[in-house]
């Protein structure tokens, strides 16, 4: 890819831990933000703010970047801050108590400020945009969001209600108030908002927000087809699950199929299909617990637990199953699957945010267990069509996602809101 240089313009980019190859969705975006700044010419000074160190550093194609790593342990919160945190006002106070990361991200970014008051701010998630409403309104500020607090906490809440047959706590219900008064608070001094899921772009736009985009997610690796993958061998298909098995969109993913489709499954066509579940199994958490409960009794389920290299996963499945019923986060899933030409059975919920899907033609839906038997039959009687899938989706991915599409799309944000 060539890109006309831009080493003039000074980038400083705040995140909280290491972009890696293999993550969680967040992870990744780091990795797929990062990698867009040097393919565009920038020489961005990335810096890691964080309470301890994970002892990570970054890829080789990263390194192009000067990498700063700002590591202490968070002062104490005021008793001041607790309070306002509790009557819901979005104090400096109250953000401090609320994010242990905060003093140590303001400070250095107000220290860069004064250093090169018009250089480029990018913050990565909602620990580092915390910062937003008290840094001059001359800084050109750009808030990468990923999921809005509010709706991780949400969905959070619920479940653990449903699962302990209770109403939200007072704590529960504080901490909501706070999220979402505090999160249109940052995103209306967001010089620029870049959202990786449309929906959120939408609800942003409904506030007010001052600019507001949709910016694709890439993936560290984009390998070529070599067309000659066999698919459902001897009449069997391998199905994938990725993802710590306790983490919110996973566990709804999990308890769906176990609860729902695989006692609807016919005992002949849950004779031919295999669930290999990759992911982080921790067996003390009551999620993790709950789940390998509901598969104790299925033969054709096995859990690999992590893994440090998931694409030979990838490699020997036929299908990857993202059945989130009401948690959103697993688009990564879907666009690291598409990357790999992986075709995907998604419920709507689970494929939520992905800008220009088309179901049936880039990857398939099921929102109840008898839609999901009926795929899961169909691509069985008809497994080409698994190739069709694979070929479409990995084209959905390379003009809509990929590594030149972000840095592209980038470019021309970066042009439009600070003319760089």
């Amino acid at each position: 890819m060539t890109f006309v240089s831009n080493q003039e313009n000074r980038v400083f980019f705040f995140l909280d831990f290491m972009p890696q190859k293999q993550g969680s969705g967040a992870s990744l975006r780091f990795y797929s933000n990062v990698r867009a700044y040097l393919d565009l010419g920038y020489k961005p000074e990335v810096i890691q703010v964080a309470s301890h160190p994970d002892h990570t550093s970054p890829n080789e194609d990263l390194r192009g970047a000067k990498w700063t790593y700002v590591i202490e342990p968070p002062e104490p919160a005021s008793f001041m801050g607790r309070l306002m945190f509790r009557a819901g006002v979005t104090t400096q106070a109250a953000v401090s108590y609320y994010r242990e990361n905060y003093r140590l991200t303001y400070r250095e970014v107000q220290k860069r400020i004064k250093q090169e008051p018009g250089a480029l701010f990018h913050l990565e998630g909602e620990q580092m945009a915390s910062v937003l409403p008290w840094l001059p309104k001359t800084t050109q500020t750009i808030w990468s969001l990923h999921d809005l607090p509010s709706s991780v906490l949400e969905a959070t809440t619920r479940i653990a209600c449903e699962a302990q047959s209770r109403n939200p706590s007072v704590t529960e219900l504080r901490e909501l108030r706070f999220a979402r008064r505090f999160e249109r608070k940052m995103a209306n001094h967001a010089s620029l908002v870049l959202c990786v899921a449309d929906y959120d772009c939408e609800r942003l736009n409904e506030w007010g927000c001052r600019a507001v985009e949709y910016l694709p997610l890439s993936m560290p690796d984009e390998p070529e087809q070599d067309g000659t993958r066999t698919w459902a061998p001897n009449g069997r298909l391998r199905l994938l699950h990725l993802g710590s098995i306790s983490h919110l969109p996973s566990y709804r993913s999990l308890e769906f199929l176990f609860e729902k489709v695989w006692p609807s499954l016919p005992p002949a066509l849950l004779d031919k299909i295999s669930l290999d579940v990759v992911g982080t199994v921790n067996s003390e958490n009551e999620r993790a617990q709950k789940i390998l409960g509901l598969a104790e009794r299925f033969t054709n389920v096995v859990f690999h637990g992590f893994v440090p290299d998931v694409v030979p996963y990838y490699r020997n499945a036929d299908l990857q199953i993202v059945a989130s019923t009401d948690a959103t986060g697993l688009r990564t899933r879907t666009i690291e699957s598409f990357a790999l030409g992986l075709p995907v059975l998604s419920t709507d919920v689970g494929a939520r945010g992905i800008a220009g899907l088309k179901p049936g033609e880039h990857l398939l839906i099921a929102n109840d267990a008898e839609d999901f038997v009926k795929q899961l039959s169909a691509l069985l009687n008809s497994p080409e069509r698994l190739h069709t899938l694979s070929i479409s989706a990995k084209d959905f991915y390379r003009k809509n996602q990929s590594r030149t599409v972000v840095a592209s799309t980038l470019a021309r944000y970066l042009k439009k809101y600070f003319g760089m």
